[in-house]
């Protein structure tokens, strides 16, 4: 069993913004930790708006939650956390959040082999039937004992 799954959404929390500060400046917000399954949310915050008239999210943090859930689902069904490198990472945006919405995402394992994982990512601002953004991303995984090549994404 993964040990992400003993971990509280506060725990894995934590670790995701001493890990990436980055995640604590968005103030991503864990909610859900399951096998093979994450999800998170993006807090509105005025400082991350695409257009301050329309009042919703930009892209950009839409697409830095996908991406860094998408790198850590696999975690959740591996027995020993290995380190993975992006392959590919796409990120199709189907319309605006909505004004002052927080945006939720959700990530899951699609696929998991010895040496690959592919993930599908939605994000939405309250219904899952109608995403703000999809992901597909598919991410090299290395043996437990090797580390990535120097300059390789962890």
């Amino acid at each position: 069993m993964s040990p992400l799954l003993s971990c509280t959404p506060d725990e894995l929390q934590r670790f995701m913004v001493t890990r990436i500060p980055f995640n604590a400046f968005l103030g991503l917000k864990m909610v859900r930790i399951g096998h093979g399954e994450l999800v998170a949310d993006l807090p509105f915050d005025p400082r991350l708006v695409a257009d301050a008239e329309a009042a919703n999210l930009h892209e950009g943090p839409i697409s830095t939650l996908l991406d860094t859930l998408c790198g850590t689902v696999m975690l959740t069904v591996m027995d020993e956390p290995r380190r993975s490198a992006t392959l590919d990472l796409r990120v199709d945006f189907l319309r605006p959040a909505g004004a002052g919405l927080d945006v939720r995402c959700e990530a899951e394992v699609i696929g998991l082999s010895d040496h690959l994982a592919t993930i599908r990512g939605i994000a939405h601002d309250g219904d899952p039937n109608r995403p703000v953004a999809i992901a597909s991303a598919t991410f090299a995984l290395f043996p437990p004992s090797v580390s990535p090549p120097a300059g390789a994404a962890s």
